[in-house]
């Protein structure tokens, strides 16, 4: 650590900062809220629909020449042609282009605390079910509204800006913050072409960043330790054709897979309400759960089906894990095969995607900093939460050998505000809210000095 740099005491804002830096910080940070917010409006107005993944190139060129021209060292990392088919399946082979920024602290033998966020953002569905343009970013009472506003084009504006309060107040970072825009977040997958191929490609590793932060939208009082696991699979049941006034001659595909839905329903569904994490938001997910979701079966009606597909979302709560979900799976399975009149049931399994449930230490250094600004700021006491669904946390979490478990969620705005029609944050209250948490979070997690 260099010299004159404050001591870390990574568990509180207030063992790190002084009083002094603590206002002086958060002055700034109302300060820039209306750059802030200009920047924000400037990544709305790029429509990055995915899928199939609009406009990536232009919206990471803008985060770049931001943090560029605020004094990072930038770099572009372009997912090769070749991979485009593998990592981005639906995304038409449109260019898939992540962004990092690095802004090195004076203390050469400091931490690095890595700030991320995806630039994607979900379909608009119909324009006319929308009050506001949905990517114009109009600001009305307070609030911006457009695609990605809360998800998460705001929480990306925030981590930037946030570092830039802390410069603003007079002081220098002792450690090194990085910042990263990545693609294709909202597409999921086992691997993908955004955080996912820059776990696999090195730029993310255990032994470079100490901590990282994802600003996703769950809630400006919470940090987020984890999510859900997810299964989305299909069955695909064979059976034999017959004329559909001799039934008795075919293998009916649909009825066996409507036996199978309405078995694993019967059989599973007490056994996984009973599995429950109070962590996880909002309170109707905190239960494991399975939906079947889709059902496809049958050419003609006067012909038995042959074959019939159904698909299903199995989300698991922290705790259980994904052999044991597909164990129970084929459990039910096998126990409708040995059931007379289904001894002919043939079946294959696929999975579309599919991740463990994570949970990380909530009392750790970097949970702890969160959380202790979240009370500076607000005045509440931080919730300690469980994502829903899955997100990026997934791959340092659950990619990386050795992980990164210091990796925790925390942007503005509220999940609630996620992929619906008129979009918001609010700009005070959400925006500025977290930015002022994370200035205060990231000077203490990283140390600071007068500059």
């Amino acid at each position: 650590m260099s010299a004159g740099a404050a001591p870390i005491v990574p568990e509180t804002v207030s063992g790190t900062l002084t009083p002094a830096q603590i206002s002086a910080i958060r002055q700034a940070a109302a300060e820039l809220l209306p750059q802030c917010t200009d920047f924000l409006a400037s990544l709305v107005k790029i429509d990055t629909t995915n899928p199939p993944g609009r406009n990536y190139i232009e919206c990471a060129q803008l985060i770049g020449h931001t943090l560029a021209d605020l004094g990072y060292a930038v770099e572009y990392i372009e997912v090769p042609t070749a991979q485009l088919s593998e990592l981005a399946p639906i995304g038409e082979g449109l260019p898939r282009t992540n962004v990092i920024g690095r802004l090195l602290g004076s203390d050469p033998d400091g931490r690095t605390l890595h700030a991320n966020g995806h630039f994607d953002v979900v379909p608009v569905g119909l324009e006319r079910n929308w009050k506001h343009p949905p990517f114009g970013a109009e600001i009305h009472n307070g609030r911006m509204y457009g695609r990605g506003t809360a998800d998460m084009k705001g929480g990306i504006a925030a981590q930037i800006f946030a570092v830039e309060a802390i410069r603003r107040a007079g002081l220098r970072l002792c450690g090194t913050i990085e910042q990263s825009g990545v693609v294709d977040e909202e597409t999921t997958g086992v691997r993908n072409a955004g955080m996912g191929f820059l776990v696999e490609n090195g730029h993310i590793r255990a032994d470079k960043i100490d901590a990282l932060v994802i600003t996703e939208p769950l809630n400006t009082t919470n940090v987020c330790c984890g999510h859900r696991g997810t299964i989305w699979g299909t069955l695909t049941f064979h059976g034999r054709l017959s004329h559909g006034s001799m039934p008795g001659l075919g293998v009916n595909a649909l009825h066996h897979a409507a036996s199978f839905v309405h078995l694993a329903t019967t059989v599973l569904s007490p056994k996984l309400a009973a599995r429950f994490d109070a962590n996880v938001i909002p309170p109707e997910a905190r239960a494991a759960s399975l939906a079947f979701t889709m059902l496809a079966a049958g050419q003609n009606i006067n012909s038995v089906p042959d074959l019939a597909r159904v698909s299903f979302d199995r989300r698991l709560v922290p705790g259980e894990t994904l052999a044991g979900a597909r164990a129970e799976l084929t459990d039910v399975l096998e126990a409708l095969r040995a059931t007379p009149g289904f001894e002919a049931l043939r079946y294959e399994y696929t999975e579309d995607y599919a991740t463990e449930a994570t949970w990380v230490d909530p009392q750790q250094p970097i949970a702890r900093v969160f959380r202790d600004a979240i009370r500076l700021v607000t005045g509440e006491t931080a919730g300690v939460v469980c994502s829903p669904g899955s997100d990026d946390q997934r791959f340092p979490v659950h990619s990386l050998e050795p992980p990164i478990n210091a990796t925790i969620v925390y942007g503005p705005g509220y999940i609630s505000q996620a992929h619906i029609a008129d979009e918001s944050i609010d700009l005070a209250g959400e925006l500025k809210v977290g930015m002022e948490v994370m200035a205060l979070a990231f000077a203490s997690f990283l140390g600071v000095e007068e500059a």
